[in-house]
């Protein structure tokens, strides 16, 4: 009996774990402390409804888990965004398997990143626990970036976590961005001045990458596991 019990618990614990967000290491250690290797590896993330974000290791690129695929982009010798669907390793990441979505519309007055941030915290703000969110649409921009460190640079502080970085904007552009929010992790999977951390990734998969800003003039919709 006492060996069922204890099987019990462990099956109920793997269950309950499978629905929570799973934070994997800190930004705050690859800004800080320069621990760009990778710490989780995107091969272990192949389960159906599993989403998932973070940069490449060693800050070449970012990473997004859609649907338990995994997509990359990293700027080419071209200087222009490439996207492969590609597993990779990440030095920080945060990730969700999705089994329950509630869907809705945004309203009209989510146009930008900060409008979607601000609805989000006024329609969960009693909720303390960390959740993901997935946005269709079309945007009228999209503004997004890859990390892009040299070979061989160290990192001690943001601005050379950044250096080489590059943005690139989109106009009428159609896809998804996948986000984590919370008001307890900040300089852990979010910036130290924000709530979200998004990646998007557009309905054919040829562009991808970290969210900086969007604007929108057309409907939303929003689903959220909480």
């Amino acid at each position: 009996m006492k060996k069922l019990i204890v099987l019990f618990l462990l099956l109920s614990q793997l269950l309950f774990s499978q629905n929570e967000v799973v934070v994997t290491s800190k930004m705050s250690n690859v800004m800080w402390r320069g621990e760009l290797s990778g710490k989780i590896d995107t091969g272990s993330l192949t389960a159906e409804n599993t989403y998932g974000i973070g940069p490449i290791e060693y800050l070449r690129g970012e990473i997004l888990v859609f649907d338990g695929e995994t997509f990359i982009s990293y700027v080419n010798e071209n200087e222009e965004l490439q996207v492969e669907k590609k597993q990779s390793k990440a030095p920080f990441f945060v990730h969700k398997v999705a089994d329950k979505f509630k869907e809705f519309n945004t309203p009209k007055n989510v146009i930008d990143l900060k409008s979607l941030e601000g609805f989000i915290d006024k329609k969960y703000k009693n909720l303390n626990t960390p959740f993901m969110f997935i946005v269709k649409g079309t945007w009228d921009t999209m503004d997004v970036h890859s990390v892009n460190l040299a070979e061989g640079k160290s990192v001690s502080n943001p601005r050379q976590a950044h250096e080489g970085m590059k943005n690139f904007i989109y106009e009428n552009i159609e896809g998804y961005i996948v986000g984590f929010f919370s008001r307890k992790h900040q300089t852990i999977f979010t910036h130290h001045d924000t709530f979200i951390h998004c990646h998007f990734i557009s309905k054919d998969k040829s562009v991808m990458g970290h969210v900086d800003s969007f604007s929108n003039s057309k409907k939303l919709k929003i689903k959220v596991s909480k």
